[in-house]
């Protein structure tokens, strides 16, 4: 499975240590330190798979091993940033070490590192040396991992300036309005983490990881115990042992092949003793490493306890399915150091955790199935029981349709034949108005001719009255005689 790292760790004189050692020691190169004369020749070393120098380009953007810029050159930055200090106790340098999936390629693995260093750059405005490594050839085959060290000091086209913010105490972030160092870090953790998971889920891998502890993440795992350089070259050496004693007729290792070890960064000590290891009883685990990529991705929990359709709910135990780990040095080996006891005891804690965790998901995709099962005979079940209700309910609304429609047209027939019953009575109506309209008009029409008889015999009786006082008045009045002939 996908596993996260990431540790921050600083270069600093306190320790004896020195920025153009680190650089040359992980970019594989020989470098001149200008400060103390010495050269640090690292050139035959192996396993450095890709090289990256990122710094600000002036312009808000990043320049990626590119231009006349002074930064452009390793040697040069890595002196400008021992020169740039000058107390004997300075942190000259801060590392980022970075494990990267085995699952990933080269190109995702290069496209992941060329972000965070980037993320950094923009960050911080420092200068940021990064190299990939490959798994040792003794090693775990899936420990690809990145070195991004980094400067101090913010990088300018004139050279290194003030300290950057990842620098200060957290006295001097609080005036900046800064957050302490410690939640700097843990925001870088879980950038790295979201870039990881990303990554996978480009190269469509199912795993995922969490840059939060097991005790966080509410886990009952424990972490194991890193193991230093002296320890390293303990359980490598007690490893080599225990193959030699499996396999005593094999030709032994030649001597040059044990001086090519991989050498220690500033190292002048002689080596720990070794300690005899004891023979493992377990043989050890068949394994196909692929070409460019590592060892065979393992698979997840689910894929491991994946059920076939044509078999039973547990085709294999959990046991079965959560492998054993073949230890960091290969398989046939016990631990030679205490460290590495411990971590044996922790990785066969998680494996039991894991065992459970697997038996868990077993039970729980069979009880998944049985409630599918049951969700399944209870949909029948309610859908017979719903296509009855929808007959019945159907057969319902016909009849209440058929009821409704006769109804209707009784209701039609009433009102057609009130309709009918009232445009009678409207005739019947019209036609008393009618005949009580005619006989008021001829009413009216008798009391005219009534009126106009009376005014005309009115009219001609008073005709008469005066005529007849006409002759009264004539036969009353003196008849004429003519003028007098006397007086």
């Amino acid at each position: 499975m996908a596993l996260y790292h990431l540790s921050v760790k600083a270069v600093s004189r306190g320790g004896g240590r020195s920025a153009v050692a680190c650089a040359a020691y992980r970019q594989a190169e020989s470098l001149h330190d200008e400060r103390t004369g010495q050269t640090h020749d690292y050139e035959r070393k192996r396993g450095v798979e890709a090289r990256l120098l990122m710094m600000p380009d002036g312009a808000g953007g990043l320049a990626v091993m590119a231009g006349e810029n002074w930064t452009a050159e390793r040697e040069r930055l890595w002196n400008a940033a021992e020169a740039a200090e000058r107390r004997k106790d300075a942190r000259v340098a801060r590392e980022y070490e970075l494990g990267l999936p085995h699952e990933l390629d080269a190109a995702s693995r290069r496209r992941l590192v060329t972000v965070f260093a980037g993320e950094l750059v923009e960050r911080f405005g420092v200068a940021v040396d990064a190299a990939i490594h490959a798994p040792g050839r003794e090693g775990d085959r899936r420990n690809w991992h990145a070195h991004v060290l980094t400067t101090t000091r913010k990088a300018t086209p004139e050279g290194l300036g003030e300290k950057a913010g990842i620098e200060l105490s957290d006295t001097a972030r609080a005036k900046l309005g800064l957050g302490s160092g410690a939640a700097e870090i843990e925001g870088l953790r879980e950038v790295w983490g979201a870039l990881i998971n990303r990554e996978l889920e480009r190269a469509r891998v199912a795993e995922r990881v969490d840059h939060r502890s097991y005790a966080r993440q509410g886990r009952g795992e424990q972490a194991r115990q890193h193991l230093g350089p002296a320890a390293s070259s303990l359980e490598r050496k007690a490893a080599r042992l225990a193959r030699r004693q499996e396999a005593p007729e094999s030709v032994p290792e030649s001597p040059a092949a044990s001086a090519q070890e991989r050498p220690r960064e500033g190292s002048g000590a002689a080596p720990a003793p070794v300690v005899p290891p004891r023979q493992a009883p377990n043989p050890p685990l068949a394994s196909s490493p692929a070409a460019d990529h590592g060892p065979e991705r393992p698979r997840t929990a689910s894929e491991r306890l994946a059920i076939p359709k044509d078999r039973e709910p547990y085709p294999q135990s959990p046991e079965a399915a959560v492998r054993p780990s073949a230890g960091v040095y290969g398989a046939g080996a016990d631990p030679a150091t205490r460290i590495g006891r411990r971590n044996a005891e922790i990785e066969e804690r998680n494996r039991a955790l894991q065992v459970a965790r697997a038996a868990l998901e077993v039970a729980q995709r069979v009880l998944e199935r049985l409630e599918r099962s049951r969700r399944w005979a209870v949909g029948v079940v309610r859908g017979v029981g719903e296509r009855i209700a929808t007959e019945r309910e159907e057969r319902a609304r016909e009849a209440e349709r058929q009821r409704q429609a006769q109804e209707l047209a009784r209701r039609e027939e009433v009102a057609r034949q009130d309709a009918a019953r009232r445009a009678e009575q409207e005739r019947v109506q019209r036609a008393e108005v009618a005949r009580r309209t005619t006989q008021e008009q001829r009413d009216a029409a008798r009391q005219v001719w009534r009126k106009i008889e009376e005014a005309g015999r009115s009219v001609r009786d008073q005709e008469a009255e005066r005529a007849r006082q006409r002759q009264e008045r004539e036969s009353q009045a003196p008849r004429y005689r003519g003028p007098s002939l006397g007086m």
